[in-house]
């Protein structure tokens, strides 16, 4: 950018002097100081529910045929939100809602001076895709596929955004695993968030057992329970714990699940077990085992409260089928001993 040459207050020719730390222009009449401010450029990103961004392909230079964010210079008597969804209006035709701010830089341009870049991530709430102004062709493009970006800065602003919505989107793709295949193909799902903590528990089974015996040991919801040995109940929490660590695995699926609490409640009825007493038993394995997965770990981001969340569900489906299966071995074995 090439410097200013004359005063703009008095007209007279703009001097060097060092001043304030720095050197800057001075007017040799006025004394007035010849400020150079960087100027005000909004950029602004919008995506689907694909995880796609949406691109203008610029129509001129500066960078003319790349695509970009829609940006552009803030004007006075509006704001730097305003002018963010003018320029998405503009170059996009689309109408906008801001939901916040990705990413503030700086950086010198040849033709501008300094620039002071603020990109922002909005919705969409109107209008229909259509290049205008500035723009010759828009469209989606995949966040971690787009084509060359015309500027720097929003390089850094699209990394930005990725790792803003990194853990959102891993929580939305474990969330429609687990819906999609354990609620509605009733098939445990694989690759989890709260396998991590499936992990825990798995690598601590016989602390968790040891938790779970003394307290079926001693619970008056488990009278049935207090007089066998302790080994065997080992023996028996390992079973447990065994089938479930091969169900969240997907090694087995609904039939073999089906199957072990089907014949677990007949053994259960041979054995003289109250059925109540069989019931509250899973349930306090359940709560053991949730327990101590939760307790190993800070659950300081969003994710790990989530992975929390998810672990109790998988739990809250997997026991209760299974209560369900108990108690119909158990029904079952009950009408044939009659």
């Amino acid at each position: 950018m090439k410097p200013k040459l004359f005063c703009i207050y008095c007209g007279e020719r703009l001097g060097e002097e060092f001043l304030e730390g720095k050197m800057r222009q001075v007017c040799s009449g006025c004394r007035q100081i010849a400020y150079e401010n960087p100027l005000p450029v909004v950029s602004i990103m919008v995506a689907n529910d694909r995880r796609e961004i949406l691109l203008v392909k610029r129509e001129r230079e500066p960078s003319k045929n790349m695509w970009c964010f829609p940006i552009g210079f803030a004007e006075s008597g509006e704001s730097i939100q305003e002018a963010a969804l003018r320029e998405l209006q503009e170059e996009a035709g689309i109408e906008g809602r801001i939901l916040e701010i990705v990413d503030v830089s700086s950086e010198a341009n040849e033709m501008y001076g300094e620039l002071l870049i603020v990109t922002f991530e909005a919705e969409k709430i109107g209008g229909v895709e259509t290049a205008g102004d500035d723009a010759c062709d828009v469209g989606y493009f995949p966040a971690t596929n787009l084509p060359r970006l015309a500027f720097s800065s929003q390089d850094r602003a699209l990394g930005k955004f990725i790792e803003l919505k990194r853990d959102i989107w891993s929580m939305k793709d474990s969330f429609d695993r687990f819906v999609e295949t354990s609620v509605i193909e009733q098939q445990p799902a694989k690759g989890l968030l709260s396998d991590a903590l499936v992990d825990v528990f798995q690598a601590n089974a016989p602390a968790i057992i040891e938790l779970w015996i003394s307290e079926i040991s001693s619970n008056p919801s488990t009278k049935s329970y207090h007089h066998f040995p302790r080994e065997e109940l080992f023996s028996r929490g390992e079973d447990i714990l065994g089938q479930l660590r091969a169900w969240l695995n997907g090694d087995e699926a609904e039939k073999e699940l089906k199957a072990f609490y089907v014949e677990l409640g007949k053994r259960r009825m041979r054995e003289g077990v109250g059925l109540e007493d069989l019931i509250s038993s899973l349930s306090l394995l359940k709560k053991h085992i949730f327990r101590f997965a939760t307790s190993r770990g800070v659950w300081s981001r969003a994710v790990d409260m989530y992975r929390v969340l998810e672990l109790g569900e998988r739990l809250v489906y997997f026991f209760d089928r299974a209560a369900y299966y108990a108690v119909t071995g158990y029904l079952e074995g009950s009408e044939r001993a009659v």
